[in-house]
């Protein structure tokens, strides 16, 4: 019954809402775009909706073990600092995600407020039975700690086939010819489980639960944590991509769990684990960099051609999956007979309605022959999304 009640305070925090509503936004706008440009959704169940419930519970129950195992610490000031960053950042920056670089921030805001501004509330919050923590707590090390969970949990997102979404979003070229951009957006609140001193929630709710540590007392305060990421490609395969992305949110994820153990082994001072913390997130920022500039230096375009129909797009659970299409192949016989628009292609299709053959060259420029049963009498349900033909 506690844990629920724990839970529930979580629930109310702004952070959360405000995080469901920009989730729900984003996958509304992309149901819509999708139905817009291809006559129906790829996905209209808002995949981005159902992740954030599924797996911001999983990774929170994770994260939540693994916070309280290592009895991780942290400030009430800086708890509301960060809380504030994030739900600024989701509100001001509607098109990107930046959970690390808020994480950083916060801290790099409530050192600059120590000690003076800090030492002032704390003063007034202990009147409340509320114990604020200076930077030479330890507090430092369990925001690395907390980060490299976040960084993770990011990894496993991206690797992910079930929480990814190759949604196809069509932009001209400097020539005005067609090419696809494919973006994967995933943003979670995730609630992290972290101790806090003192017993003040304790006084106010007793049912609340408190950890006894030799002579300091602890509550367990549930963190709403941002995670997620906002990247794309123009050039590359986008599950290639986002394994290769997430390689590199392993690695960082790593370098602040070792710049944690540092840290502790050499009892560095808040400057420098600011500093460091400052480092994490220059690490991730040139990630990011690289993989935009590895897309941008690949020659291969996922763009319209007069050479068959292009596949851009995959519906899951159609007879479309199960002819091993990906996106970038080029169909260029359908049922035996040539397409070069989607007019033919659908028309090549209903000269056989029940079973579709076809003819396909790869990304790889290789030639393999698919073929697949179709539901009767309906082309369009087949699940292939090509790029719709264009008015005269």
């Amino acid at each position: 019954m506690h844990v629920w009640k724990v839970l529930e305070l979580f629930l109310i925090q702004p952070l959360v809402w405000i995080g469901l509503i920009r989730c729900y936004l984003a996958a509304r706008h992309r149901v819509h775009y999708e139905r817009l440009h291809f006559r129906s959704a790829i996905d209209a169940h808002y995949l981005e909706v159902r992740n954030f419930f599924k797996d911001g519970l999983l990774f929170g129950v994770i994260a939540t073990v693994v916070s309280l195992a290592l009895g991780l610490v942290v400030s009430p000031i800086w708890v509301v600092i960060y809380e504030l960053l994030a739900v600024l950042s989701l509100l001001l920056i509607p098109t990107r995600l930046t959970p690390v670089t808020v994480f950083g921030l916060s801290w790099l805001v409530y050192w600059v407020l120590n000690p003076s501004l800090v030492a002032q509330i704390g003063a007034r919050l202990r009147t409340h039975g509320v114990i604020s923590l200076g930077l030479n707590s330890g507090v430092i090390i369990s925001g690395f700690l907390i980060l490299g969970l976040g960084l993770a949990a990011t990894a496993v997102l991206l690797r992910r086939r079930d929480t990814q979404l190759n949604s196809p979003q069509i932009r001209p070229d400097q020539r005005g010819k067609r090419i696809v951009r494919y973006r994967w957006q995933q943003l979670l609140v995730i609630p992290v489980g972290v101790l806090i001193p003192g017993d003040w929630l304790h006084a106010t709710l007793p049912w609340w639960p408190v950890f006894q540590v030799g002579t300091q007392q602890f509550s367990v305060l549930l963190l709403p944590l941002l995670l997620g990421a906002s990247v794309q490609v123009y050039k590359q395969q986008p599950q290639v991509a986002w394994r290769r992305l997430a390689k590199d949110y392993w690695l960082v994820a790593a370098v602040s769990v070792i710049f944690a153990l540092a840290a502790r082994w050499l009892a560095l001072s808040p400057q420098w684990l600011i500093g460091l913390l400052g480092v994490l997130v220059v690490l991730l920022w040139g990630s990011l960099l690289r993989h935009r500039y590895h897309d941008q230096h690949q020659q291969f375009w996922f763009s319209d051609t007069d050479q068959g129909v292009r596949v851009i797009g995959v519906r899951p659970k159609t007879p479309a999956a199960k002819l091993n299409l990906s996106i970038g192949d080029v169909i260029l016989e359908c049922n035996r007979q040539p397409v070069h628009s989607e007019a033919q292609f659908y028309a090549a299709i209903l000269t056989s309605p029940t079973y579709v053959h076809l003819k396909v060259r790869n990304v790889q420029q290789e030639l393999i022959i698919t073929e697949t049963a179709i539901y009767s009498g309906a082309p369009h349900e087949l699940g292939i999304v090509l790029f719709t033909d264009q008015e005269d």
